[in-house]
């Protein structure tokens, strides 16, 4: 099992509902991704600006594939313009 979580900060003056009109379809469509056993947006609680995706999947072949659909092609780069120094990964493995 591969769980990835990436954080990020949103630049000032961006809105949530701005985020969320990339994130909500990422979201739902990479539930439906062969593979994926979570994928999930936080926000911070004590920083409403910074963010949380938190994602498992079952394989580095799920987890390729993923990478190379559509819906992540096309959001990621947006994602990464709304925020203060894109994204930041971690990577775990159990």
């Amino acid at each position: 099992m591969i769980r990835l979580n990436a954080f990020f900060t949103l630049k000032e003056g961006v809105s949530t509902e701005d985020l969320l009109k990339i994130t909500t379809p990422l979201v739902d469509a990479s539930r439906q991704d062969e593979g994926c056993k979570g994928y999930d947006l936080f926000q911070s609680t004590t920083n409403p600006q910074v963010f949380l995706f938190c994602e498992s999947w079952e394989s580095d072949k799920a987890l390729e594939k993923h990478m190379n659909a559509p819906h992540f092609v096309s959001a990621v780069p947006a994602i990464g313009e709304l925020t203060v120094d894109g994204l930041k990964l971690e990577r775990f493995e159990n």
